[in-house]
C-alpha cells in the first residue's frame, strides 16, 4: 500500500514527502494530510494524488472510461489484494488475459490509473513465475 503510493507519487512527478501509515489487520493505507482528516484506502489516496498532479485523464475521459477504470480499481482491491492462493492468482491472471485479448490497456486504448495500480499489485507475482 504505502510503497505503491510512494511509487505513484514519483510516477506522477509529485514532490513526495506525504506521510503514509496503515490501519487495521488488512493494513489499509492512510494518508496523513495537513488540511483536515486523513484519507483512507489505496484507491481513494491514489485518485487524490492523480488529481493533485493535474493528471485527471488517468481516471478516464468519458463516463464509460471512468466506469471501467473504477471497475478495475475495485477489482484490484477486492481480487488482487484479497487473494493469495495459487488458485486465486490463476483466476486473476485468466481474467486479465481474457479482458486484454482485444485491448491495449484495461480501459481500452488509454493508459489509466487502473493499469498503474494493477501493475504494482501484480509485479511481485509476475517476477516469481517461471
Amino acid at each position: 500500500g504505502a510503497e505503491e503510493l510512494e511509487l505513484l507519487e514519483r510516477l506522477l512527478g509529485l514532490p513526495g514527502g506525504n506521510k503514509y501509515g496503515v490501519q487495521g489487520e488488512r493494513k489499509v493505507p492512510v494518508l496523513q494530510t495537513n488540511n483536515g482528516p486523513g484519507l483512507t484506502g489505496l484507491m481513494t489516496i491514489a485518485a487524490h494524488l492523480v488529481r493533485q498532479a493535474g493528471k485527471d485523464q488517468l481516471l478516464g475521459s468519458t463516463a464509460e472510461e471512468k466506469a471501467v477504470v473504477q471497475q478495475w480499481l475495485e477489482y484490484r482491491v477486492t481480487r488482487v489484494n484479497g487473494g493469495c492462493s495459487k488458485e486465486d492468482t490463476r483466476t486473476v491472471l485468466k481474467d486479465l488475459n481474457m479482458h486484454l485479448e482485444d485491448k491495449v490497456y484495461l480501459a481500452g486504448n488509454i493508459f489509466t490509473l487502473a493499469d498503474i495500480l494493477m501493475y504494482y499489485g501484480l509485479h511481485h507475482i509476475m517476477v516469481s513465475i517461471t
